[in-house]
């Protein structure tokens, strides 16, 4: 070949390194989102409808939500994955130290005492209620990025409702809990208190996936169906806020 033929084919191989190094740096530059399951083993918060801890629903949840997030290129932290993280205050530091830009806590939700009824299901006396079914969001304004926090807290509401889902409003009602809304439409609320978003000084929402206590919204928060829309819904939605790139 001649010499000065092979100079374009040179050319090429320099470009196409050159993007691969690209491609390579802004993969590693890649701000990682943390996931925080919410609560622990000593203490697994709500029980469903069928006598299933919060916790296990919340591990579950977390795990698609981070793989889904992978699958998109985001580096993800999970805070509390094994059960062991009995203090709150180190949650939002875990985070942070890892390097992350965002925060989301995965819950599942109940209703008061008073709204709930027995019931016998495979030969035990569970708790059950259908006052309430829907997911919702939280922020607090106690967090410095409160603004990015609603931002994303609507996002991720608005994706969820794309996705067929509906918002809860029973933490507004008067005979719920009262708390204030910041954004109904999407199911977002002010909780300003909440340990894990008003310790982080990163944009951090607190996800209540749906309500255990009722027994439909319940058996179909445990199947793959429902914990991977939600966990779509989750990306697109931080996406569509910029707490992530698009893939």
């Amino acid at each position: 070949m001649n010499p000065s033929a092979r100079r374009p084919v040179r050319r090429i191989a320099a470009l196409v390194g050159a993007v691969a190094l690209l491609a390579a740096g802004m993969a590693t530059a890649a701000v990682p989102v943390a996931v925080d399951v919410g609560h622990f083993l000593a203490k697994p918060g709500a029980t469903s409808a069928y006598g299933v801890p919060e916790f296990e629903y919340n591990q579950s949840l977390a795990a698609v939500i981070a793989t889904r997030l992978e699958a998109d290129g985001v580096p993800v932290r999970l805070i509390g994955y094994r059960g062991e993280m009995e203090d709150l205050y180190a949650r939002a530091p875990q985070a942070e130290a890892a390097g992350a830009g965002f925060l989301l806590s995965v819950h599942h939700d109940s209703v008061k005492a008073e709204f709930q009824q027995p019931w016998v299901w495979e030969g035990r006396q569970q708790m059950y209620s259908e006052y309430a079914s829907g997911f919702s969001l939280f922020v607090s304004r106690k967090n410095p990025r409160l603004a990015e926090s609603l931002d994303c807290a609507s996002a991720i509401g608005a994706a969820l409702r794309q996705a067929g889902l509906h918002p809860t409003p029973h933490h507004a009602e008067a005979a719920g809990i009262g708390r204030p809304w910041a954004d109904e439409t999407n199911g977002v609320y002010y909780y300003d208190n909440l340990v894990v978003l008003r310790t982080a000084t990163v944009p951090a929402v607190l996800l209540e996936a749906g309500v255990i206590v009722h027994p439909r919204e319940a058996a179909e928060l445990a199947t793959p169906t429902r914990r991977a829309l939600t966990a779509d819904a989750v990306a697109g939605g931080l996406r569509a806020c910029g707490a992530t790139a698009s893939p």
